[in-house]
């Protein structure tokens, strides 16, 4: 007969031995239940973002949005992606008007969206497509309402989304010279557009009205500091590795010595502009 110590110890170690098994069974349970669904790939997954009733979708880790307006694709001007869309602040026909720069591949350059009766309409501001150094227009000096864009010789009215352009040309007549739009009146009403020999000056719907003898002689001496200022600055983007538009540059520059060094005033003919002593002489209109 076993001692009731052996007794003892064969029940202790039986127990033991259970208790052994249950763990032995139970335990890739457990470490099934804590282990938790691997965490996504960083850069992959669809984001989105609603402004209004449009939404812009895009992948995780890439800046390039397309545009749905009430869950359908809306391709402005065939444009199918952008690398910007922001809200310009007004808001038109219950919705906000948008501001979006377009990529490389079937890109437009920069555009407005606004919505009229409930469909969204898009129009070109810049047609400039770099998606290094997108054109977000000039804010006028002493004017931060008014964007100019001087590579498509428009402005944009920020408080309002109005999109404004001046006509440089007389009827039928033909020059050379590419239009710069460099500064736009207190009303909105008159732009100024710098020529190769001239700056015209223009009322919207219709067209020139006066001339500024600032002839190609003044303005190369005027634009030299802004010409070694955007050189310098394009070099020094370079040399970090950057890239940026330099004659972009030198158009923006130009046109914010336009609008330091003159000045509009109205008069009884409308808007002039006066500055480093020339004045604005009457353009003839062909009969």
């Amino acid at each position: 007969m076993p001692s009731l110590i052996q007794t003892v110890a064969v029940r202790r170690f039986a127990a033991c031995a259970h208790i052994a098994l249950v763990l032995t069974l139970l335990m890739p349970l457990a470490a099934q239940a804590q282990t938790t669904a691997p965490a996504p790939a960083p850069g992959y997954g669809k984001v989105s973002e609603s402004l209004g009733d449009f939404q812009l979708v895009g992948n995780q880790g890439s800046r390039l949005r397309q545009i749905q307006y009430r869950g359908r694709a809306y391709r402005p001007l065939n444009a199918y992606e952008f690398i910007s869309v922001k809200p310009l602040g007004p808001m038109i026909g219950g919705q906000p008007v948008l501001l979006a720069v377009s990529n490389d591949f079937m890109g437009v350059g920069t555009i407005l969206i606004a919505v009229q009766n409930d469909t969204p309409l898009a129009r070109v501001l810049s047609p400039t497509v770099d998606v290094r150094d997108p054109d977000m227009g000039l804010a006028q000096p002493g004017r931060q309402d008014v964007l100019l864009f001087t590579a498509g010789s428009r402005a944009l009215v920020t408080s309002t989304a109005q999109v404004l352009w001046f006509e440089h040309l007389r009827p039928k007549e033909y020059l050379q010279s590419v239009p710069g739009l460099v500064s736009v009146s207190p009303d909105n009403g008159s732009g100024a557009l710098l020529l190769d020999n001239e700056i015209r000056l223009s009322a919207a719907g219709q067209g020139p009205y006066a001339s500024v003898p600032f002839t190609r002689a003044l303005q190369s001496k005027a634009f030299k500091a802004a010409w070694d200022e955007s050189s310098a600055i394009a070099k020094k983007a370079l040399d970090e590795g950057k890239r940026i538009d330099q004659r972009r540059l030198y158009d923006n520059l130009k046109a914010e010595w336009i609008n330091r060094n003159f000045r509009w005033q109205q008069s009884k003919d409308g808007w002039q502009l006066i500055g480093q002593g020339l004045l604005s002489a009457p353009i003839k209109q062909e009969r």
